[in-house]
């Protein structure tokens, strides 16, 4: 056996037992296993995974082939907090459940970034006597009502943070602060409003349109029916309950093989072989 060789299947084996050990301490963490503890069972597994790998075991012969099961047993034992909805593994592992806790936060902040802009603008124009709030009152709160309605029916979030912001400087006209207050406040809150909610225009911007008529069946999984031969001019597939003339880039593919939509030509399925399967 070759230096390189063995040089090979070492790094290999050390990639595959660190990535078996953080995907579980990522798991861990994510599902409130406390975090000195997380990192403790991290190397603990990775030692153990470690010595299996010495004696020619890979990490799938120790911890079993249901990794999410092996995890999720052991963090049972060592969770601080067991309420609330855990992340599965393939959250964690997507980073679904990471960004899920991200966009929490960042709800979180945004919360307490408008409180704490109104209520320093209740402190600033507090006292401001003489003047007439009646107006104010009427005028912020029905501009916020108008803009809330007028986002109903609009597209792209514009209206919605200006809602708010005349939503936060009606509450400081009810309470008698200044209208140079209100002006203020309406206009920060407006403004954190807008980066706050451009995320979620950025987020309709990238959805990608239902694909409709024909090709809705793009990339959809199908299986042949009757084996596919371009030069014949053969072939037919099912997909879920339907029967579809289909062909090829000039494979042949036999009956009973699974295969994907690539493309639509005419009233003909151009499909290839389903490598996933």
């Amino acid at each position: 056996m070759s230096v390189e060789f063995l040089m090979e299947v070492h790094v290999s084996t050390d990639r595959s037992v660190t990535e078996t050990a953080a995907d579980c301490e990522r798991y861990w963490l994510q599902t409130h296993v406390p975090r000195k503890t997380a990192n403790e069972m991290r190397i603990e597994l990775e030692q153990h995974l470690s010595e299996a790998a010495s004696e020619g075991k890979t990490p799938t012969m120790v911890v079993g082939p249901d990794i999410a099961a092996f995890a999720e047993a052991w963090a049972a034992e060592q969770r601080s907090r067991t309420s609330g909805d855990l992340p599965t593994w393939q959250e964690v592992k997507s980073g679904a459940a990471e960004r899920r806790r991200s966009a929490q936060m960042a709800f979180l902040l945004y919360i307490v970034s408008i409180a704490a802009v109104t209520a320093l603008g209740y402190w600033i124009g507090k006292g401001d006597e003489g003047m007439d709030f009646e107006v104010w009152r009427w005028v912020w709160t029905i501009l916020a009502v108008v803009m809330l309605i007028g986002e109903m029916f609009t597209a792209g979030f514009f209206l919605l943070p200006f809602g708010i912001g005349a939503g936060a400087a009606a509450l400081l006209a009810w309470f008698e602060a200044g209208p140079a207050a209100q002006w203020i406040t309406f206009f920060v809150v407006s403004i954190i409003s807008l980066f706050f909610v451009r995320r979620f225009v950025h987020h309709q911007d990238d959805h990608e349109p239902t694909p409709v008529g024909s090709n809705r069946y793009l990339h959809a999984k199908a299986i042949v029916l009757e084996t596919i031969d371009p030069a014949a001019s053969t072939g037919m597939v099912r997909m879920e309950s339907e029967k579809w003339r289909a062909t090829t880039e000039g494979e042949i593919i036999e009956e009973g093989t699974p295969v994907r939509v690539i493309r639509i030509t005419g009233s003909r399925l151009v499909v290839t072989e389903d490598d996933r399967a």
